[in-house]
């Protein structure tokens, strides 16, 4: 599925986010760079993976980051709070 291959981009993060519970999503610096970064399809491809996560908290996540010490829960949190802050921002539907 195209939309799970999308969920590496933002879970590519987790590594570089030190303390899962106290992150609360995407800066305005973070989200004004993604056009520089990625092109609209691949911005539209990552939203739409991040809505996928927001709507799917059974899936195994984890299974994309073999190797990493969060949980699935985690990583779901982790994952939704990047989606919230694209609905914040007015990227992604509410």
């Amino acid at each position: 599925m195209d939309t799970v291959k999308f969920l590496r981009i933002p879970l590519s993060m987790i590594d570089y986010v030190g303390d899962l519970d106290a992150f609360q999503g995407l800066t305005a610096e973070q989200l004004a760079s993604l056009p520089e970064e990625y092109t609209p399809d691949e911005t539209a491809g990552i939203i739409a993976s991040l809505r996928f996560a927001a709507e799917h908290p059974e899936y195994d996540f984890a299974a994309l980051l073999p190797g990493v010490s969060a949980s699935n829960g985690q990583i779901h949190v982790f994952l939704v709070k990047i989606y919230r802050s694209f609905q914040e921002a007015g990227l992604a539907p509410r």
